[in-house]
C-alpha cells in the first residue's frame, strides 16, 4: 500500500468510472498501461482481480489478487475479493480463511462476514454462521441480505418465529426484497402464484455442487428411477421416443434414466450452475438455461416426451406452464411430472417455500389439452425424520 500514495487520484477515479461503465476490457487496457509508470501498487492487481473475474477469467484473476496480497500481505479488500473467487472456484475452506483473514485485517468488514456466513452454512456450521449474520446486523443494522439469510438459516431450523422477524425486517429495509417476501409468505400462510424468479435461480445456483448427493444419500430420493419404471412401459411398443425434453433437468438425474430412451434429449433449467453440472455428464444432445415456459413459448420444435419432475414445487398456478407444454406437444405425446400432494383443493405454499397441488387442481388446469393416463402416490424424498408425500402422474396429449 506505500507505494500506492505515488498513483494520482484522478487515475483511480478514472478507473473507477470506467468499472462503473461496464467498460471492463479497458479498464484492464489502462491499468496495463499504468503498471508501466506505476509498478508493484496493489491497488491495481486487485482492480485487476476484479476485472478478470467479471470476465469470468477466474484463475488470471486469482492470480492478480495473489500479487496484490504479495507486495501487501494486510489488503483486506483483496482478501476478500479473493474469498470471492475461491468460492466460486469450489475451494471453500480456502474461501473461509480468505474471509477470515480480511475480517481480522478490516473487524467491521460487514459483506466479509456476510459472505462467510454464506459458506460456514454451506459447509453445514450453522451456529457460527448464525453468528457471521449477527456480526454483520451488529455492524450495519440496515444490511438487508444479513437479515435475510439469517432468516433463512433459522427457517432451515425450525425457529420460525425468530425467521418471521428476520424476514419482516429485511421488508422494512428494502420492502422490494421479493424473496423475503416469499419465504415470509410461506411462514405466514400467504400463497402466492409463483415464487421471485431470483429465488429458485440463486437456491439452486448454490445447491448445484452438492444436490444430487443430498437428494440421493441423505433424502432418499429415487423419483428419476420410478419415473424411468414409467416411460418403459409406456414405450414397450415403440422402444423409443423421438424427441423428449426434460423440464427443469437439473444437474442431469433423470437424463441418465431418460439417455436410452431417447432419439433426441434436452434439457432445461433456469439455474446455470445446475446445467453446468449436467453438461458435464455429456448425455443431453441440447442444454438450454432459462424459463421454462419462455422458451417452450417461443420454440418450435415439439417433443413426444416431456417430464417435470419436482418442478411444480417451485410453481403455484400451473395452467401457464400446462399450456406452454401442451404447445410442444407431438401427437399423442406424454407429459410426465410430480408434484407435493395436498389435501382438499387447489394449491398453497408450505412452510418450506415450496408448494403442494391437489389432485382435483391439477386435473381441473390440465384437462384443456391432455388426458390422464394414470397417477400413483409416492413418497417424494425424506424431510426431517418423516416423508415428502407426492403424486407422479401420466398425462397424454388429447
Amino acid at each position: 500500500m506505500m507505494a500506492q500514495v505515488s498513483l494520482p487520484q484522478i487515475e483511480i477515479d478514472n478507473l473507477v468510472i470506467l468499472f462503473s461503465q461496464g467498460r471492463v476490457q479497458k479498464v484492464i487496457d489502462k491499468i496495463q498501461v499504468l503498471n508501466t509508470d506505476y509498478p508493484n501498487i496493489p491497488l491495481l492487481f486487485n482492480m485487476l482481480g476484479v476485472c478478470h473475474k467479471k470476465l469470468g477469467n477466474i484463475a488470471l484473476a486469482s492470480k492478480m489478487l495473489d500479487n496484490a496480497i504479495s507486495l501487501n500481505p494486510n489488503y483486506a479488500e483483496a482478501h476478500y475479493n479473493l474469498g470471492v473467487i475461491l468460492k466460486q472456484d469450489g475451494k471453500l475452506n480456502n474461501a473461509v480463511a480468505s474471509y477470515k483473514r480480511a475480517i481480522a485485517l478490516l473487524p467491521n468488514y460487514a459483506d466479509a462476514y456476510n459472505n462467510l456466513g454464506n459458506i460456514l452454512k454451506e459447509l453445514g456450521q450453522k451456529d457460527d454462521a448464525i453468528e457471521c449474520y449477527e456480526n454483520v446486523i451488529s455492524i450495519r443494522p440496515n444490511y438487508a441480505e444479513a437479515h435475510f439469510n439469517l432468516g433463512n438459516i433459522l427457517r432451515g431450523l425450525g425457529k420460525l418465529e425468530a425467521a418471521k422477524k428476520s424476514f419482516e425486517a429485511a421488508l422494512i429495509i428494502n420492502p422490494n426484497y421479493s424473496e423475503a417476501k416469499h419465504l415470509l409468505n410461506g411462514l405466514t400462510g400467504h400463497t402466492s402464484k409463483a415464487p421471485p424468479r431470483e429465488y429458485v435461480e440463486n437456491l439452486f445456483n448454490g445447491f448445484a455442487e452438492r444436490f444430487n448427493d443430498s437428494l440421493t444419500n441423505k433424502l432418499e430420493y429415487n423419483l428419476p428411477s420410478l419415473v424411468n419404471e414409467i416411460i418403459i412401459k409406456l414405450s414397450a411398443e415403440r422402444k423409443i421416443f423421438d424427441k423428449v425434453i426434460d423440464l427443469g433437468c437439473g444437474t442431469g438425474l433423470s437424463g441418465r434414466g431418460l439417455r436410452s430412451l431417447s432419439g433426441h434429449l434436452t434439457g432445461i433449467d433456469l439455474s446455470v450452475n445446475m446445467i453446468a453440472e449436467a453438461k458435464e455428464l455429456n448425455i443431453y444432445d441440447s442444454l438450454i438455461v432459462g424459463d421454462i415456459v419462455e422458451i417452450l413459448n417461443s420454440s418450435k420444435d415439439k417433443y413426444d416426451l416431456l417430464i417435470a419432475l419436482d418442478v411444480l414445487i417451485y410453481i403455484g398456478e400451473v395452467k401457464e406452464f400446462f399450456k406452454a407444454a401442451r404447445a410442444c406437444c407431438n401427437k399423442n405425446a406424454f407429459f410426465i411430472f410430480s408434484v407435493e400432494s395436498k389435501m382438499g383443493d387447489g394449491y398453497s405454499l408450505l412452510k418450506t417455500a415450496r408448494y403442494s397441488h391437489s389432485k382435483s387442481y391439477i386435473l381441473n388446469s390440465a384437462s384443456e389439452g391432455f388426458n390422464l393416463i394414470e397417477s400413483q402416490e409416492i413418497n417424494l424424498r425424506k424431510e426431517y425424520e418423516g416423508w415428502i408425500l407426492g403424486t407422479i402422474y401420466i398425462f397424454q396429449a388429447s
